[in-house]
């Protein structure tokens, strides 16, 4: 498993049940003229996001900010929200409900109700009106759309929205993946298996179930008897009883950084930085591979993550085979 299953597996399940229509970040940074944060506060958790790519641009075919409509959707006002032309204030866990309004007034259908979600009808006409009058829309969305009430409904809803939008201008969405390289890992967990994220390999083959193959999920049942984390934190971001279970349990962190899931793991193997003391690929969030350079000589005696999984793997081949 990989740290999707607490941030963008709805988004991955989304994506599965209707398909996407999305861009690269190049792409969105040249010519979207309308950019919408859903559910995601990038000057905060992104800070490089909107001067490079998005809100703060300055790209080929639009002028920078100055050139753009910029929304902001979210549960409370947030530094993000401070730079649009549009907060729109939504009800908690009631973004699903707002979506299907925003796609009733891009069809033209009449929203009989005075509010929806807490959004008065006339923000969500004008919003759907700056939608349908972009020339190219950009709509990013993160954790407070994939991880309130209805989660990957809430990124099916949102990608239908934007098929709806494409049978009249251009709009993309893509979703604001946070983790270092958990893309990546998505991408490589998938062409080896076929799942991107919680697969079980119990019965000699994989298969994947989220809610019920996924790691937080094994964790919360009790039925994990060891564990092998590999530059992730689960310690932090996963819930407090799944932390419980794993503190109980043998584990083997491996990891570049010292972190409270190190702290309490039986065995710490520290390794190499990807992109400063050692090469390697990275995808970013819009799934586009980059090649991370070696900078500079790691210290010595510190291996690759590649190099000790190797190793850790021919040491199992060489115990299963001797049993």
């Amino acid at each position: 498993d990989n740290t999707a299953v607490v941030c963008h597996g709805p988004t991955i399940l989304g994506t599965q049940q209707v398909g996407v229509v999305t861009a690269t970040l190049g792409q969105i940074k040249n010519r979207a003229d309308l950019i919408i944060y859903w559910g995601c506060n990038p000057l905060h958790a992104h800070p490089r996001h909107t001067v490079r790519y998005s809100a703060m641009a300055k790209g080929r075919f639009v002028e920078g900010r100055k050139a753009r409509k910029v929304v902001v959707v979210d549960v409370r006002p947030t530094p993000t929200s401070k730079i649009a032309d549009l907060f729109v204030k939504v009800e908690p866990g009631m973004d699903y409900e707002l979506i299907t309004a925003l796609r009733m007034a891009v069809k033209g259908h009449t929203i009989e109700a005075e509010e929806v979600a807490g959004v008065p009808r006339e923000i969500i006409d004008k919003l759907a009106d700056m939608m349908l009058s972009a020339k190219f829309g950009a709509l990013f969305f993160g954790m407070g759309l994939t991880m309130t009430r209805g989660k990957g409904r809430n990124v099916e809803e949102a990608i239908k929205l934007v098929q709806d939008l494409n049978e009249w201008t251009k709009f993309v969405l893509l979703g604001m993946r946070g983790h270092f390289n958990v893309t990546g890992t998505n991408a490589v967990m998938a062409w080896l298996t076929g799942y991107p994220y919680a697969i079980d390999f119990s019965r000699g083959f994989p298969r994947s179930n989220p809610g019920v193959t996924s790691a937080t999920d094994v964790l919360l049942r009790g039925e994990v008897d060891a564990a092998l984390i590999v530059a992730s934190h689960p310690a932090s971001h996963f819930p407090r009883r799944a932390v419980e279970h794993l503190a109980k349990i043998p584990t083997v962190v491996i990891d570049p950084r010292w972190s409270p899931t190190a702290a309490m793991a039986d065995v710490f193997i520290p390794t190499t930085y990807v992109g400063i003391e050692e090469e390697g690929t990275i995808y970013r969030m819009d799934k586009v591979p980059l090649r991370a350079k070696k900078l500079v000589e790691p210290p010595p005696g510190l291996k690759s993550d590649v190099e000790v999984l190797s190793e850790i793997i021919e040491k199992v081949k060489g115990l299963k085979a001797a049993a």
